[in-house]
């Protein structure tokens, strides 16, 4: 059994769907075998042994015992250890080597120098801590402990909470049992079994995240060659791109979890006729294949303009909201799911929808205080995105050239869209709407856009419909952005120091 997960990777769906399958084709002469996508980004490999393991690309040349996505893959390996009771073992593999300051705490435990049990204990309890203090079980708790950590440092502009709540927890280890609960935690002994199952599988020095992207692709698409013969790169490509999309219908159907290796000769004896029909039918695979590419040209983009230093916080903003973007388009419809951030007639503007994102990823890069997680359901009005620290905004875009170029042709557009799609039945007042356009949709001194939204909302509906539109803030994205960066825009300046 192996599992793999992926979820802080810059699209995680994306690299969680081709490393399962990857595995899937890797185990293709395993009769029985099978891999399954879990929603939390965990993959899972059965061909009759019981290993575990998750994958982790860094842009950075090393990884720390803090970083996120570290403390995340031991919070996810404790609850399947805990759930099992396995025997097995869990193995972490990275791009980037251990960094030099924790270079001994990791080798150690690669080892089994377990010298002082406790460091390594804790460390276990601090992951689950990281994970728990934002659920219902940690969070009353956590929500004291901010506010007292406030308290006593005013002059902290963006406070490191939960690193703080960690330095604490570990002068205090008895107030652990305040964030974790009976259910969740294991005796200390239990945690150490545990804690020797674990190993870290990392290179001597960093390999290059598109190089392990490629080179997975490529030993994809030769398993592909070596167990059918004969075809072209292009169709083995086309068929490795058929089962990631296979692997994306099992997140969403209830029914099936799994793809069984045999399912692989199924995809291969219809791969002609299957590619073309799902391009011509299905908008959501056309869309994650352009996803795809343009992801990668955004990192590489970000690096090569100098801003590699905010891009782990940049692409887990831009990850999180690619993965619940692509997995509302699959539960909804990519039509439903689209129109919430894209006006106009077409669907099919996938990109665009993407930019929006980025420039929120950007500006949590560049924000002074911590803006919290992000999300994009389950909020109030009309809003599409909102960060869990401070607010919810409404992302809108168009393929339109000219309504991004126009102030009066933009609300135009905006108010025909939130009323032909009633979006409109769902606003509270007051919500800000952030356009990606070219015009000055937010400079009070070049314009009334009171006066513009009254004037253009008068033919539309009732009074009270245009009351709603004027008690929108109307912002764009624009100043925000790192390439088109204005610290002088009032909005930014909001945004950064995280005031409403």
């Amino acid at each position: 059994m192996k599992s793999t997960d992926v979820k802080h990777s810059i699209a995680g769906f994306y690299f969680q769907l081709l490393i399962a399958c990857y595995e899937l084709v890797n185990v293709y002469e395993y009769e029985d075998a099978y891999v399954g996508v879990e929603c939390d980004a965990d993959v899972r490999v059965n061909y009759g042994n019981d290993q575990f393991i998750e994958a982790k690309f860094y842009s950075d040349d090393s990884f720390t015992r803090n970083q996120e996505a570290i403390t995340h893959t031991i919070y996810n390996f404790y609850h399947t250890y805990k759930r099992t009771k396995t025997s097995g073992t869990f193995q972490i593999k990275t791009n980037v080597p251990f960094a030099t300051s924790d270079f001994d705490f990791f080798n150690n435990w690669n080892t089994k120098k377990f010298d002082i049990p406790n460091e390594y204990i804790n460390y276990v309890k601090d992951c689950l801590v990281y994970e728990y203090a934002d659920k219902k079980e940690g969070k009353e708790a956590y929500e004291v402990f901010k506010m007292s950590y406030k308290k006593s440092n005013p002059q902290l502009k963006r406070p490191q909470f939960k690193r703080a709540l960690i330095n604490h927890l570990h002068l205090y280890p008895d107030e652990y049992k305040n964030f974790l609960s009976e259910d969740v935690l294991i005796s200390d002994e239990e945690i150490l079994e545990f804690v020797k199952l674990v190993t870290f599988d990392t290179p001597r020095k960093k390999v290059d995240k598109f190089s392990s992207i490629l080179a997975l692709k490529e030993k994809t698409e030769y398993h592909l060659s070596v167990h059918f013969p004969g075809l072209s790169n292009f169709e083995y490509e086309n068929i490795r791109f058929l089962i990631m999309n296979a692997f994306l219908d099992t997140t969403v159907d209830t029914t099936s979890f799994i793809l069984k290796t045999s399912s692989i000769n199924q995809i291969v004896a219809n791969h002609t006729e299957s590619i073309q029909e799902l391009f011509n039918k299905d908008v959501l695979a056309s869309s994650i294949k352009d996803i795809e590419i343009e992801l990668i040209k955004y990192e590489l983009l970000l690096k090569r303009k100098g801003h590699s230093d905010s891009l782990d916080r940049i692409l887990k903003v831009v990850g999180t909201c690619t993965e619940q973007w692509v997995h509302g388009m699959k539960e909804y419809g990519v039509t439903q799911m689209n129109s919430r951030y894209l006006m106009g007639s077409s669907p099919s503007y996938a990109l665009n929808i993407l930019e929006l994102f980025k420039a929120m990823g950007e500006i949590y890069a560049l924000s002074e205080k911590e803006l919290g997680d992000i999300d994009l359901f389950d909020l109030e009005g009309i809003n599409n995105v909102s960060f869990s620290e401070y607010k919810g905004f409404s992302l809108k875009t168009t393929h339109h050239a000219s309504d991004k170029q126009d102030e009066q042709m933009l609300i135009t557009a905006f108010i025909e869209h939130t009323l032909k799609d009633q979006h409109l039945m769902k606003a509270i007042g007051d919500e800000t709407i952030i356009f990606d356009a070219d015009c000055k949709i937010c400079d009070p001194e070049r314009l009334n856009i009171e006066d513009i939204v009254m004037d253009i909302s008068k033919p539309y509906g009732t009074i009270l419909n245009q009351e709603f539109y004027r008690s929108f803030q109307y912002k764009c994205i624009r100043c925000v952005r790192l390439l088109t960066h204005d610290a002088d825009c009032p909005f930014t300046k909001s945004f950064k120091e995280g005031r409403i």
